[in-house]
C-alpha cells in the first residue's frame, strides 16, 4: 500500500537524481570549455616548460632536452609585441613568435592547435606570415595581402631604434581560442637577420608527454648550467587558471543548491513521519530498543534514498553530457521544422537563427564535453551525505523524548 512518507521518497529520490543529471552535464560542458581553451594554450605560446637560457648554451640544452624521455618536443623561439598595418591602413598589436618553420614543423602539437598539416605548415611560414583569423579581420587582410609591421629595440649604445618588416600573409588559423586568433602572428626566425639585433631572447618552449611530470623537469632545468629561467605552465597561467578554477567552485556551489532544497524538502518529510509514529517508536524504545538502533534505521533509508538517486542521476547524466550537443542540436532542428512551418504557413514572417552558438553572436562552434571521474565522485558523495545528514537532524527531535511521556499522551 502507497503512503505518503513512500511518495515522499520517491520524490525525493528523482530529486537527487535530477540534480545529479544537471551537475554532471553542466560541469562535464564546463570542463569541456576548459580544456578546449587550456589545450589552445598549451599548445601554442604557453608550452608546458618555458626555458630562458644564455645564447652560448641554447643550441646544447636544445639537444638535451630532445633526447629526454619525457619530452615530446622542443620549440625556440622569440617573442615580442609589434604594430601590424593592413592594406587599409587598419592597425592593431599584434603578438609575434620567431619561429622556424623546421622547428614549427616538428611540433606536431602546435601544428595541430592551428588546423593545419606539418607540412603545410612549415611551407606557409616558409612563404610568409601565419595569422590569425580574427587579427586578419580587424587588419582587413587575407591570404596574400601584405603586412607592414613595427617595433622598436633599447640598446645601451644606440639607443630605441625603429624596425619595420614587410611580409605577405601566407595563411590564416583558426585556433578555436579567440584571445590567440585576434592577436597571435607567427613569423619565421630567419628574419630577424633583416633586424639591427634580436627583437628579444630566445626561448625554448617544451612540451611534455605527461603534463604532469612538468615539476619534475623544471627541477632538474633549474640546475642546469646557463638557464637563466625555467617556468611551468601552471606558473606562466596562474591568474588564467586561477579564474578558471574559481568559476568552476562558484558553478558547483551555485547547482549544489539542488541537493540543499531536496534535503530540507526530506528533513521536515521526515519529521512528519516520525511526529505521526511517535507512538510505534516509544513502543520500541519501552521494549528496549536502543536510541542508536533506532537512528540506524532512519540514517540507512536516507542512505537507501542518497545511493539510488545518485545511481540513477549518473546512468542519466552521463550519457547527457557526453551527448549534450547531439541532444541540444536534434532539439533545435525540430524547432527549426516547427517554425519552417509556421512560416509557409504565414503565421511568422521570418524563420530565425535558433542555434545556441549562432556563429554572427559566438566564437564556438559546438559544445565541448569532458566527464571527469574525480567530479562524478565528488557529485555523488553529496548527493549521499545529504540525504542521511537531513534524516539524522530530523530524527534528534524525538531521540530525548520520553517513551512514558510520548505514550501517556497518545
Amino acid at each position: 500500500k502507497k503512503t505518503a512518507h513512500q511518495t515522499g521518497l520517491r520524490f525525493a529520490t528523482l530529486g537527487i537524481a535530477a540534480g545529479i543529471v544537471a551537475l554532471i552535464v553542466v560541469m562535464s560542458v564546463m570542463n569541456g570549455f576548459q580544456r578546449q581553451y587550456i589545450d589552445s594554450l598549451l599548445e601554442t605560446t604557453s608550452f608546458h616548460v618555458r626555458v630562458k637560457a644564455e645564447d652560448s648554451h641554447i643550441s646544447a640544452l636544445s639537444q638535451s632536452l630532445r633526447q629526454n624521455p619525457l619530452v615530446r618536443s622542443v620549440t625556440p623561439f622569440v617573442e615580442t609585441n609589434l604594430l601590424a598595418e593592413g592594406p587599409e591602413n587598419h592597425q592593431s598589436i599584434l603578438r609575434v613568435m620567431w619561429v622556424g618553420p623546421q622547428d614549427l614543423a616538428a611540433d606536431a602539437g602546435f601544428c595541430k592547435a592551428l588546423h593545419l598539416s606539418p607540412t603545410m605548415a612549415e611551407e606557409s611560414l616558409a612563404g610568409g606570415i601565419l595569422l590569425g583569423s580574427e587579427a586578419a579581420r580587424l587588419l582587413g587582410a587575407y591570404k596574400g595581402v601584405g603586412l607592414t609591421m613595427r617595433g622598436a629595440l633599447v640598446s645601451l649604445d644606440e639607443g630605441i631604434q625603429q624596425y619595420a618588416i614587410d611580409a605577405p600573409v601566407s595563411r590564416l588559423f583558426r585556433s578555436g581560442y579567440y584571445d590567440l586568433d585576434a592577436g597571435l602572428a607567427i613569423v619565421s626566425r630567419e628574419k630577424i637577420a633583416s633586424i639591427p639585433c634580436a627583437p628579444g631572447p630566445t626561448v625554448l618552449g617544451v612540451k611534455l608527454k605527461r603534463p604532469e611530470q612538468v615539476d619534475a623537469l623544471v627541477e632538474t632545468l633549474s640546475h642546469e648550467e646557463g638557464v637563466e629561467n625555467v617556468e611551468s605552465w601552471r606558473d606562466y597561467n596562474r591568474s588564467f587558471f586561477s579564474a578558471l578554477r574559481t568559476e568552476k567552485i562558484v558553478m558547483f556551489l551555485l547547482v549544489s543548491i539542488i541537493f540543499a532544497v531536496v534535503a530540507i524538502n526530506i528533513h521536515y518529510s521526515m519529521r512528519r513521519t516520525i511526529a505521526r509514529k511517535a507512538r510505534d517508536l516509544a513502543i520500541l524504545s519501552a521494549f528496549g530498543t536502543s536510541q542508536r538502533s533506532i537512528s540506524t534505521i532512519f540514517v540507512l533509508e536516507g542512505l537507501v534514498v542518497g545511493i539510488v538517486g545518485a545511481l540513477l542521476g549518473i546512468a542519466v547524466g552521463i550519457p547527457v553530457a557526453q551527448n549534450a550537443d547531439r541532444i541540444i542540436n536534434g532539439a533545435i532542428a525540430l524547432l527549426e521544422v516547427f517554425a519552417s512551418l509556421l512560416y509557409h504557413i504565414g503565421i511568422v514572417k521570418s524563420i530565425p537563427d535558433l542555434r545556441l552558438f549562432s556563429p554572427t553572436v559566438f566564437y564556438t562552434e559546438g559544445i565541448p564535453s569532458r566527464v571527469l571521474a574525480s567530479d562524478i565522485s565528488l557529485i555523488a558523495a553529496f548527493a549521499v551525505i545529504f540525504p542521511a545528514v537531513a534524516i539524522y537532524f530530523a530524527y534528534r527531535r524525538f531521540r530525548d523524548a520520553s517513551p512514558l511521556e510520548v505514550l501517556r499522551s497518545e
